[in-house]
């Protein structure tokens, strides 16, 4: 595309998911102060619950199961429910400048427009999916991706994690049930049957073919054009001190709970994929 305007594209994951969430709050803190350019991120979580900033660890995730199969729980700084992810789970975050064309001062309206396009990369694979408000997308019936975002002084943020070829089986051990949380505190998880890319179109889909899929929408939804590049020294070091002070600490995660530890690696690194039995 001629003279359109440059996005970074970032391919950057760790096999730590409380690093991989710390990552996901300094993109955009860098990107709200001019110091990144406006950012596409896509990445994976090898095996791990994650929350949103206003939910009860407790109320939301099977705590006996997450410590039996070394399951990470780790808290977002952004709302909504609590999410499984695993390798055959693509999340895709959008780190763009507040003042940016792309934002409405409706800021449903913006997080619905930065969500679609995500349908249209779907439907280039074959799977007619739509967008159903607050943040969710489905594909016959059943609920194959959902969304979060924030909006600060100077960026707007908007994540969404799609299942490619997760296990749904683990998924619904690891996940309480509604039922199971009536009384009990912080904001609830709207329960809704789920599926995957893979089960809903009816042959195995690849990790790399959602990429390629999904990138090719973004830039022709946004006419932008996207760029591979790589996290910032600055950005690598307010994850760095993120997950410090923040993301791997029981007091964020799991009010006081102790936190399943991880490697001490720090450098992103691409996670293998693996096949996944649902």
């Amino acid at each position: 595309m001629k003279n359109a305007e440059i996005w970074r594209l970032l391919d950057a994951e760790y096999q730590d998911p409380y690093m991989n969430l710390a990552l996901e709050e300094a993109i955009p803190l860098s990107v709200g102060k001019g110091d990144s350019p406006n950012t596409l991120r896509f990445w994976r979580n090898p095996n791990a619950v994650v929350i949103g900033k206003f939910q009860s660890a407790e109320t939301e995730v099977s705590l006996d199961y997450c410590n039996r199969h070394q399951t990470a729980i780790v808290r977002r700084f952004t709302g909504g429910g609590a999410v499984y992810h695993d390798l055959g789970n693509l999340n895709c975050a959008i780190s763009v400048r507040r003042d940016h064309l792309l934002i409405k001062t409706d800021f449903g309206e913006t997080f619905a427009r930065l969500s679609k396009w995500m349908i249209e990369g779907l439907r280039l694979l074959g799977a007619l999916a739509r967008y159903e408000r607050p943040n969710s997308i489905q594909l016959n019936g059943r609920k194959i991706a959902g969304g979060a975002g924030a909006v600060k002084s100077g960026f707007v943020f908007y994540h969404c994690s799609i299942l490619i070829s997760s296990d749904l089986k683990r998924l619904s051990e690891v996940l309480n049930s509604c039922k199971n949380s009536i009384g009990k505190p912080g904001v609830r998880s709207v329960r809704k049957e789920v599926s995957t890319l893979s089960v809903e179109l009816g042959r195995e889909l690849t990790v790399a073919e959602v990429k390629d899929s999904l990138r090719k929408s973004f830039e022709r939804s946004f006419m932008v054009k996207l760029v591979d590049g790589e996290t910032t020294e600055e950005e690598e070091e307010l994850a760095e001190k993120l997950h410090n002070e923040k993301y791997s600490t029981a007091a964020w995660n799991l009010n006081n709970r102790p936190a399943y530890p991880f490697s001490k690696s720090r450098k992103p690194e691409n996670i293998l994929s693996s096949n996944m039995n649902f």
